[in-house]
């Protein structure tokens, strides 16, 4: 998992990494930026992700306003979806999501999501190539476009939209609640780290004295589900790894808490 350090609470004996280990994630490629778009090659990414997180909410909405025709058990090279939202670009490729992890002899679950291509070469790495695909000019809603399907496989297909949306909205509060049964504290994420502990050990407590120990290891498992996505897809944005970092921490605080063992947090610390 990255990191040696260990942390069994449980009764079912679980083994859970003390923190999430940052790997080492290549940059954004020249080439990959140039194949989706040429006209930003030249451009600095951060200002490319500036301008996505302002268009973002709208492209979202574009997608929750996709839908597509039934796939067959044959995965199509390009799939034919009806658009019904104008407000930003129209998605530009179908993700075929699929999990890593699936024994080789089962048959494969694959989710489709659509997506626009420039948000995803822009953060991910580890994209495999994207056919070329411009966006496709609609003129009213209900029309009909052709999108290519791109097989995409991942640790954790589960938790893939929440990780998509924040890639739109990089809104970090909504991500920490899409991974936290509770509220979060805005303190937890705005504030220095290490001023913050006792906050982060109250929410904590009130999450073990709310939630059973099964409960939190299901919070805990997506976590560490988005973590190995973000892993996987090569995905450096420093916002999404304070999510990461925060949920981690306050779940396996809550879940210390919860089975009676508070010291392992000290001892490991």
């Amino acid at each position: 998992m990255g990191d040696s350090t260990k942390v069994s609470m449980s009764t079912a004996s679980v083994s859970l990494p003390r923190r999430l280990a940052r790997s080492d994630i290549a940059e954004i490629s020249q080439s990959t930026l140039e194949a989706v778009a040429p006209e930003l090659v030249n451009t600095h990414l951060d200002y490319i992700h500036e301008g996505l997180e302002c268009l973002g909410p709208d492209m979202l909405r574009v997608l929750a306003g996709i839908k597509a025709e039934p796939v067959s058990n044959v995965l199509p090279k390009e799939l034919s979806i009806i658009v019904n939202d104008l407000s930003s670009d129209m998605p530009t490729h179908m993700f075929a999501v699929f999990s890593s992890r699936q024994p080789a002899a089962a048959r494969r679950r694959v989710t489709l999501f659509p997506a626009h291509n420039l948000v995803f070469a822009t953060h991910c790495a580890n994209l495999p190539i994207l056919p070329t695909s411009p966006p496709a000019f609609v003129e009213c809603t209900g029309q009909e476009i052709k999108v290519p399907v791109v097989p995409l496989c991942i640790p954790a297909p589960e938790v893939f939209p929440q990780l998509s949306t924040f890639l739109y909205t990089k809104r970090i509060d909504h991500l920490l609640g899409a991974l936290l049964p509770l509220p979060t504290p805005p303190q937890l994420y705005l504030d220095d780290p290490t001023t913050v502990m006792p906050l982060l050990t109250e929410f904590a407590q009130q999450l073990a004295a709310t939630y059973t120990a099964q409960a939190l290891l299901l919070h805990i498992a997506s976590v560490h589900g988005m973590w190995r996505n973000a892993v996987a897809l090569g995905i450096a944005d420093e916002r999404l790894w304070c999510a990461l970092d925060v949920a981690w921490e306050v779940l396996l605080t809550s879940l210390a808490i919860s089975t009676g063992k508070p010291h392992l947090m000290n001892e490991t610390a």
